[in-house]
């Protein structure tokens, strides 16, 4: 606390104040946005987007898909639904249990198509942004 009521006017204590530091914070942040409009336009980062859109699509379209079966078969086909497997097991607790299977698969598959298709190519994109901008400002 004593260090922020001694610091100068434009910041903390050795800093530029006033009208040398907003010059300097506006140099800098257009040089972030700099690097961001060339990083948004970079060939690497379109084809990473890209990829993991289509896998989050992909992934939240079968989970969706494997949900409402199970709940339009609930609401629709009981007949179906009321048929013994086993004791006391029919195909409603069966079908209600392979959600949670479902949701641990999709994860599981999220994982590695992530760390084989999307990963390698956000690495790459990463060690660029940091060789232009070696500062670490764009990585906020």
């Amino acid at each position: 606390m004593v260090e922020y009521m001694e610091a100068a006017p434009g910041g903390r204590i050795g800093e530029p104040a006033g009208p040398q530091r907003r010059r300097e914070r506006r140099v800098e942040e257009a040089g972030i946005a700099h690097a961001c409009e060339r990083l948004w336009a970079d060939r690497d980062f379109v084809r990473l987007r890209r990829r993991y859109a289509l896998l989050c699509g992909l992934l939240v379209t079968l989970f969706l898909g494997g949900y409402l079966t199970h709940l339009l078969l609930s609401a629709y086909a009981r007949d179906f639904m009321s048929i013994r497997l086993a004791d006391t097991v029919n195909v409603a607790l069966v079908s209600g249990l392979g959600q949670f299977l479902l949701v641990f698969f999709l994860a599981w598959a999220f994982s590695s198509a992530a760390r084989r298709w999307v990963d390698p190519l956000a690495a790459r994109v990463r060690t660029r942004m940091e060789t232009e901008h070696p500062s670490g400002e764009v990585a906020r």
